[in-house]
């Protein structure tokens, strides 16, 4: 039973995701505020992201969907639910064989699945704004290039990766973090520039100019070249849209907080309270250049709401949370601690001030662009934020118990 739980784990998150979006209360892709599968507005979509230039030169998914359409003689929405959670599913179980691949214990690798699953643009992938699309096949070519790399398999990563950029250019973000991990490269070396560090790093950058050969070829056969040129000269605007009003730059701050925030939080905490591995060093360097790569493109030349578009550094991050954070997050599930801490008055009331807060900020300062009836977005901030102020309290009390018993052994 133990060798299938990963895939029993990985189809009961895709059943709930399936679920939430198919909720009578809930608007998303899959079923227009209703409870029945959206053939009509999902089969506008692929034809709109065949269409649309950016999105044309993207074309792996709508021939996966397509393909599985026309194999199994359904309809296109059918295919599009069909081949996003069949990739979701994969996807999750790529997140637990890397955390092996990375020394994790089995049960941190099944944590890391779950954490994955949970993860705000992944759990609601398909609601407006997040309207996720190629990030499923993005996500699974990524890390079975990674676990590529971790088998020393450089032509299988090269195709690999070729395919991930194909499917979305972000991808690209992630190269210099793939550079940090694998190529052997350290500025504590004398021989920093080894022949094998610059093998590594060429083999590391070969998906760049193939796929620039791909966009030549694609650009010049579609014949699209002028509409792409537009819409990237008028990437610029969308930094307005993002900040131009108030209401617009509070959504954008808190979808990049939905996000990456407890994932951060928790990072930080844990890297307090224990020394990381050679190893953990550079996932966790190949997230944070990764973050600094991919945040400020995000919010000067994308919409900043369609927040999986700051997921992507997280590649470095979900198959290490349980190693980096595990123990932090283990503190929530300590009853004893609940009954110790809130004991003291003190606390009690910053618990109170606490959530006051949350809620707030959560039901009152932050207002989704779709109306927040139709999601959860709401109530997911509310919870992470209730985690993060819980969670603080509970270091602070910890920590104010061990000074105090110091005290008490000195004197």
């Amino acid at each position: 039973m133990k060798n299938y739980v990963q895939y029993l784990i990985s189809f009961l998150m895709v059943l709930l995701i399936y679920g939430v979006h198919m909720l009578p209360i809930s608007d998303s892709m899959l079923n227009e505020n209703n409870t029945k599968l959206s053939h009509v507005f999902l089969a506008s979509q692929i034809r709109y992201h065949q269409e649309f230039a950016p999105f044309a030169r993207r074309p792996l998914t709508s021939l996966l969907i397509e393909g599985s359409s026309g194999i199994f003689g359904i309809t296109l929405g059918e295919s599009f639910v069909l081949v996003n959670l069949l990739l979701l599913f994969f996807s999750g179980l790529l997140i637990y064989r890397i955390s092996l691949e990375l020394k994790a214990t089995w049960g941190q690798a099944l944590f890391n699945q779950v954490f994955y699953f949970l993860t705000f643009s992944i759990l609601f992938a398909f609601f407006p704004p997040v309207f996720s699309y190629d990030e499923p096949l993005q996500y699974c070519l990524i890390m079975l290039g990674i676990l590529a790399l971790i088998r020393e398999k450089w032509l299988n990563y090269v195709l690999l990766f070729l395919l991930a950029i194909i499917a979305r250019e972000s991808t690209l973000f992630l190269m210099p973090g793939l550079a940090i991990i694998f190529s052997g490269f350290s500025l504590k070396s004398k021989n920093m520039w080894t022949f094998s560090v610059k093998r590594k790093l060429l083999l590391l950058l070969v998906p760049l100019p193939l796929y620039i050969i791909y966009l030549g070829i694609f650009l010049w056969a579609t014949g699209i070249w002028k509409e792409t040129s537009e819409v990237a000269a008028n990437r610029l605007s969308c930094y307005f849209q993002n900040f131009g009003i108030y209401a617009s730059a509070v959504e954008s701050i808190v979808s990049f907080f939905l996000v990456l925030g407890p994932s951060l939080y928790f990072l930080y905490i844990g890297n307090k309270q224990k020394i990381l591995s050679a190893l953990e060093k550079k996932y966790v360097h190949a997230f944070l250049l990764a973050l600094v790569i991919n945040t400020p493109i995000v919010m000067v030349a994308t919409l900043a709401r369609e927040s999986r578009l700051f997921a992507l550094p997280l590649i470095f991050l979900w198959p290490l949370a349980g190693q980096l954070f595990g123990k932090e997050l283990a503190l929530l599930m300590r009853p004893n601690l609940y009954l110790d801490c809130f004991k003291d008055w003190r606390y009690s009331v910053l618990l109170l001030v606490l959530s006051i807060i949350s809620y707030a900020i959560a039901f009152r300062l932050y207002v989704p662009s779709f109306p927040s009836k139709d999601n959860f977005f709401n109530e997911y901030l509310f919870v992470m934020l209730l985690i993060v102020s819980v969670h603080f309290l509970f270091v602070g009390f910890l920590k104010r118990n061990m000074v105090a018993s110091r005290q008490e052994r000195c004197g």
